[in-house]
């Protein structure tokens, strides 16, 4: 399986999740993430059309991405507390496809970040909808593993 990692805007490339991703699937492409950067969409984009990869995974502005380049190619995403509103800026040349992709969220009830309420009206587009009681706009570890071992079972051991 092919996984792309998206980290959030004031995160870093790297870390445990990657390292998790790694012993988990057969490639993983965890780019550093510039989204101040104008061509940053459309350089992604022009990847993943070319590579296809079988899930992006995204966090927040992450997340905003994974889920306009999952539209764009038709691949599975896996959304942690996406910036799908409330962002604090707004990326150059986002844009949406027009195929049918699936979607997983996961949403923290208490994320002071990305307001959890207003992320529900994605609720009836999601395949999967997991809301975290109690997790703030950062995705621990332990939370991490458990929720992509339940959108990808036949991935882990």
């Amino acid at each position: 399986m092919n996984v792309w990692y998206l980290h959030g805007l004031e995160s870093s490339v790297g870390g445990p999740k990657v390292e998790f991703l790694c012993e988990n699937a057969d490639k993983v492409f965890a780019p550093n993430m510039n989204y101040n950067h104008p061509y940053m969409f459309s350089s992604l984009l022009k990847m993943a059309k070319h590579i296809k990869p079988d899930l992006i995974i995204g966090s927040s502005m992450g997340g905003y991405f994974a889920d306009a380049l999952g539209s764009h190619i038709g691949t599975e995403v896996l959304l942690f507390n996406p910036a799908l509103h409330s962002r604090s800026m707004e990326p150059e040349g986002v844009t949406y496809g027009e195929t049918n992709w699936e979607r997983n969220f996961v949403v923290g009830t208490e994320d002071d970040v990305i307001d959890p309420k207003a992320t529900r009206v994605y609720k009836d587009l999601a395949k999967s909808w997991t809301e975290v009681e109690g997790m703030g706009h950062r995705t621990d570890l332990k939370t991490f593993k458990a929720i992509y071992k339940k959108v990808i079972p036949n991935e882990t051991t």
